[in-house]
């Protein structure tokens, strides 16, 4: 019989793995965000069955949705011609090959090595639907919080006690620790600085024959651009199971694009010498991202503030399937340039007195005109849904409007959003930009720049259309006439 709980959580994080492996079946699913958060999941809950026959295929599915998560954005990228798209399908393979390094040994189902072995081999787009589907479809062992105890029986006179099975050999990563803040799904380190890095471990039992435990980064990052500390333990006194800590110094050598994915490191464990006992089923919510962009040196929009808004806002659309990544990089060139010109208002107060619509739209087109990566690509009213937008880039719809009257804030802005996503809709796209100029009386001080940006949704039955809605504020009143 089985001692111990099921774990309700395993089958909700094993059942959604499921709806999303099969929604990333569609060519057109682009759930890659989604697909990594799932993993995290995963990752946990084999960390709270970590003395389960279960914990090991738990952790082995998460590791692998990350790698499919790539496959799929692979394949977004030749679907959307984005350059270099390849580096997702080489990322992909480099990722299962150490996945199978690790887990070929260990007590993991062997369907879910056979259903995934095709990933090395991937040449064509179709090949990903058809590897989603065989890994959705690999059954996976009951997650026990406890392990397995075997059945009573009584023992007949002059019988020996059986000997008792050891337990299972497993290191349970229990958690991150950057610079004194536990580690989130995503975490930010300034590139360049030294950080402090605590790792928590959970040891089931030390093997005889070991001495030492080594916890080492793994990552299909190039070497040059990271360096993060290994962490070795001695055999612990007392009895089993052992809680291990220690800190080491973690580097990101080279800041990040806006565009770029977070750098991922996973830690893997290794008894010393390697002739001590094995395999370790290796648990735990064990893989770090991180992302390194750097707004100090290399800011977005100048406004710290923004910058840190505008990221938030990049990592909501990601997680938006249906969102292509050339959608997504051409409204973030946009939403910079138009964050910017926010900031700037405020700043300079650059839109004095009442403006009408007709006023606004050119300081916007000149606005972008400056941007060199938008300039020329830059379209004035073209035509969408029976209507005429005002301004795009690379299909990307950006409708403005003015308020003259009452003064505005994001909710407020709810009443622009259908006629937006009208025009975004028809132009076959799942994003869209609403910027409008507040220039109403004002009697009070101006709300920070970055209050009045983020996204407003409108739902349908295939998901989400974003409207990315931006408030400019104008019609300022001086410091000192607000003291009267």
């Amino acid at each position: 019989m089985e001692h111990g709980v099921i774990l309700s959580e395993a089958f909700h994080a094993r059942i959604r793995a499921f709806e999303l492996l099969l929604e990333a079946v569609d060519a057109n699913g682009g759930n890659s965000d989604t697909l990594r958060s799932a993993a995290d999941e995963l990752d946990m809950v084999s960390g709270s069955c970590a003395y389960s026959s279960a914990a090991a295929s738990y952790a082995a599915l998460a590791d692998l949705l990350r790698g499919v998560a790539l496959l799929v954005e692979w394949r977004a990228g030749v679907l959307d011609g984005a350059r270099d798209a390849d580096r997702f399908l080489r990322g992909a393979k480099e990722r299962y090959k150490l996945w199978v390094k690790e887990y070929q040994s260990s007590q993991i189902p062997s369907a879910l090595l056979t259903n995934s072995a095709s990933i090395v081999d991937v040449n064509d787009i179709a090949a990903v639907g058809a590897i989603c589907s065989a890994i959705a479809a690999t059954p996976l062992p009951v997650p026990f919080f406890a392990a397995a105890m075997p059945p009573f029986r009584q023992r007949e006179k002059g019988q020996q006690d059986p000997k008792e099975a050891p337990i299972e050999l497993a290191v349970a990563f229990v958690r991150f620790v950057i610079n004194g803040v536990p580690a989130n799904e995503t975490h930010f380190l300034k590139p360049r600085e030294a950080h402090d890095l605590e790792i928590e471990v959970r040891v089931s039992r030390w093997p005889d024959a070991a001495s030492t435990l080594q916890l080492s980064p793994v990552s299909i990052e190039s070497p040059e651009t990271y360096d993060f500390p290994k962490f070795q333990f001695q055999r612990p006194a007392g009895q089993s199971p052992f809680l291990l800590k220690q800190r080491g110094r973690a580097l990101l050598k080279a800041p990040q694009s806006l565009h770029a994915r977070p750098f991922e490191f996973k830690y893997a464990a290794e008894f010393a010498p390697r002739t001590s006992e094995q395999p370790i089923a290796v648990v735990g919510q064990r893989t770090l991202r991180i992302e390194s962009v750097d707004i100090q040196s290399t800011p977005l929009t100048g406004y710290p503030d923004m910058d840190r808004k505008l990221l938030a806002v990049r990592d909501q659309l990601r997680t938006q399937r249906w969102i292509s990544e050339s959608d997504l990089q051409a409204s973030l060139v946009l939403l910079t340039a138009l964050c910017g010109l926010a900031c700037r208002a405020l700043h300079d107060g650059l839109y004095p007195g009442v403006r009408s619509e007709a006023d606004f739209q050119p300081d916007v087109r000149s606005e972008l005109r400056r941007t060199p990566e938008i300039a020329s690509q830059l379209e004035e009213h073209a035509r969408a849904a029976g209507g005429i937008t005002d301004l795009s880039f690379r299909g990307i719809r950006i409708e403005l409007k003015v308020e003259p009257h009452r003064r505005l804030t994001l909710a407020d802005c709810e009443r622009y959003v259908e006629q937006t996503a009208s025009y975004v809709v028809a132009t076959g796209k799942r994003v869209g930009i609403l910027c409008v100029l507040d220039c109403s009386p004002k009697d009070a001080a101006p709300a920070p720049a970055e209050e009045g940006f983020g996204i407003l949704l409108r739902s349908t039955r295939e998901g989400d259309i974003c409207i990315v809605t931006l408030i400019v504020q104008g019609n300022l009143r001086t410091p000192s006439h607000l003291s009267r």
